[in-house]
């Protein structure tokens, strides 16, 4: 029996996974109350304002038992990846799509209900015809990812024109920060920054010259608390630094983050991957009053010293002054 607090909460789906894990922690040190939701049954920390909840936060019926109570809810959890997703397209509906539906009927259910989905600026867009891309750009996805995340948005804003809910759909660029995965192939910052301190070879698909907009999960999370309390009109907004990075140039800063380099291996480049992708992020600025306080370096750093500490005890970084004072 689940004991239902009586201040109002706000339920966060995929409590443990990588963003999870910084917003519950960044909430709760704001003093908000929260309900956590994962499949983990450890709690990753202890706090007098989070009430941590095991179960399938993609399982319409699990979300619906714990929702009494809450005013507000943040969605985080997918099953699948950008380069990986058109190998299982039915499985991408199936999971993400059919059952983010069945949850958005149990949040529309519950009174005076706020919605927050985190959704792909880096996929939603495809091959932009400009940049830095604003929200009303045209969408073209090349991946079932971004077909799947943009049709899951178009569901959400139906149901805020039926008044079931309210909603802040932010498409988020290329998050990076402590606690993301550095195994599954998705994050490029973790990746990389785990092989060169393990002075293993680096994998690139294509040239290198793709440019993607990178930011801080830090930032990410205070963007989603300041959706949290929106009340306007305005339903998506772009959650992205608004500078783009190639991936060469990643590299070099890890590099001379580090203090060392490695090997880099070209790969054959991948038929998903956009060009160039740089979000504009104005409309989170002018709607929301958010806007980004973490340059790349300094996330890059935090990232490095934390998958040192934790994963590389032998190894010894040698951060460079250099890198700390430039803004970006």
């Amino acid at each position: 029996m689940i004991t239902v607090p009586t201040s109002p909460r706000c339920l966060i789906l995929g409590a443990s996974g990588f963003i999870g894990r910084h917003l519950v922690r960044r909430m709760a040190d704001q003093g908000l109350a929260v309900r956590a939701m994962s499949r983990s049954r450890e709690p990753s920390f202890e706090s007098p304002h989070v009430e941590w909840i095991a179960g399938n936060p993609l399982d319409p019926e699990a979300v619906g038992a714990v929702l009494e109570g809450c005013e507000s809810c943040v969605q985080l959890v997918t099953t699948t990846k950008p380069g990986t997703a058109n190998g299982n397209m039915s499985y991408d509906i199936s999971s993400n799509l059919i059952n983010n539906v069945r949850i958005m009927q149990k949040l529309g259910q519950q009174p005076d209900m706020k919605f927050v989905y985190l959704s792909s600026g880096g996929t939603v867009y495809g091959n932009p015809l400009y940049v830095p891309i604003k929200e009303a750009h045209p969408t073209e996805p090349f991946s079932s990812y971004g077909i799947t995340k943009l049709a899951i948005e178009k569901y959400i804003q139906m149901f805020v024109r039926l008044n079931r809910f309210k909603a802040s759909i932010l498409r988020v660029s290329n998050p990076f920060g402590e606690f993301q995965s550095f195994t599954d192939g998705q994050g490029v910052v973790p990746t990389f920054l785990w092989k060169v301190l393990n002075r293993e070879a680096i994998e690139i698909w294509g040239d290198g010259l793709a440019v993607r907009d990178y930011i801080y999960v830090g930032d990410v999370c205070d963007a989603i608390i300041a959706a949290l309390g929106y009340r306007g009109d305005k339903v998506v907004f772009n959650i992205g630094f608004g500078r783009g990075l190639s991936v060469l140039e990643i590299l070099k800063g890890i590099e001379e983050t580090v203090g060392f380099s490695t090997e880099v291996k070209h790969l054959d480049a991948r038929p998903t991957d956009v060009q160039v992708s740089v979000l504009d992020n104005t409309l989170a600025f002018e709607e929301l009053g958010w806007t980004p306080q973490t340059s790349f370096y300094e996330g890059l750093e935090r990232t490095a010293r934390w998958i040192e500490r934790r994963w590389c005890s032998g190894s010894e970084l040698s951060i460079q002054p250099k890198q700390r004072e430039q803004q970006f």
